[in-house]
């Protein structure tokens, strides 16, 4: 079985090309703006990518947990040994999520 790209790039700097005059030119501009500031302080630049990232995982820290009474039986009945999964439901499931990674 394949997985492609389930939550996104797990490696998201691989596709970069290195540019070899980059650091050069990024100490530069550092150097520049650190001496019009008057200060040699660090700065943190976030891509959108990662801005997106942190909020949406913001929000689902932030989400109800409104299936945790769903959760605890299911958790007692898998203790109990009572715990009685529809295998073709849960194998067409299977399917038709590896139908939508293909397309």
């Amino acid at each position: 079985m394949v997985i492609r790209n389930i939550v996104g790039d797990q490696h998201p700097y691989a596709n970069k090309k290195i540019d070899g005059n980059r650091p050069a030119d990024q100490a530069k501009k550092v150097q520049e703006s650190t001496s019009e500031k008057g200060s040699s302080a660090d700065r943190v630049v976030l891509s959108s990518e990662a801005r997106l990232r942190g909020a949406s995982l913001q929000t689902a820290k932030e989400a109800p947990d409104v299936r945790r009474e769903k959760i605890e039986r299911l958790k007692q009945q898998v203790k109990a040994g009572t715990y009685q999964p529809d295998v073709k439901k849960a194998a067409a499931n299977l399917i038709r999520d590896d139908l939508q990674l293909l397309v």
